[in-house]
């Protein structure tokens, strides 16, 4: 049992990270967009299949450009303070029925990598690109923050400050059914 509260102890964020292959994200509307989607991210090996699929697109046949940014949140974007794109995704035609599709692998990434506690990230997918305007504002968005458990991903930071309490209250629970069976081995012994 100790060593099992040890390895619980010492995992951190890391041995959740290597539980599941896949995770999802949901992207939720900006600047009342009311565009939102699932980003569904696996780990395919070589590196991790990316693939958006979004509803609400406002009119059909148009290309919304979508990646990863660097250095920020969707709130700070909603902000106006837009982070760097540093990962492009595979760019996003509406249909008829305003949804949207595109899948792209990243090569050489890993999803431990992509969610790295230490680096602040989002998916952004962006309003139809207009020539000579520059980068279009974001209309949909997800942080890119990895939930204790790692079968889902919120889409704002945990207030807990991560998997680490969690795993340690389940330590301190452990601790305690143990001491409780060593005190009721006691009693027995004692009777």
């Amino acid at each position: 049992m100790l060593a099992f509260l040890a390895l619980a102890l010492g995992s951190g964020g890391g041995a959740l990270a290597q539980e599941t292959d896949s995770v999802s994200l949901q992207l939720t509307p900006s600047r009342d967009s009311g565009v939102s989607g699932t980003a569904t991210l696996t780990d395919v090996g070589e590196g991790v299949r990316v693939e958006l699929n979004m509803r609400g697109l406002p009119e059909a046949g148009i290309e919304h450009i979508n990646h990863f940014h660097a250095g920020g949140s969707c709130t700070a974007d909603r902000a106006g303070n837009v982070a760097p794109a540093t990962i492009p995704l595979k760019t996003i035609v509406a249909k008829e029925d305003g949804t949207g599709s595109g899948t792209k692998t990243l090569e050489g990434v890993t999803l431990n990598s992509l969610f790295d506690p230490g680096k602040d990230r989002y998916i952004a997918l962006h309003s139809e690109v207009e020539e000579g305007q520059g980068v279009p504002p974001v209309i949909s968005c997800s942080d890119v923050v990895e939930a204790a458990g790692r079968g889902a991903v919120s889409t704002t930071l945990p207030e807990s400050g991560g998997p680490r309490p969690a795993m340690l209250l389940a330590a301190a629970a452990l601790l305690s059914l143990g001491a409780a069976a060593g005190v009721v081995g006691l009693v027995r012994r004692g009777s």
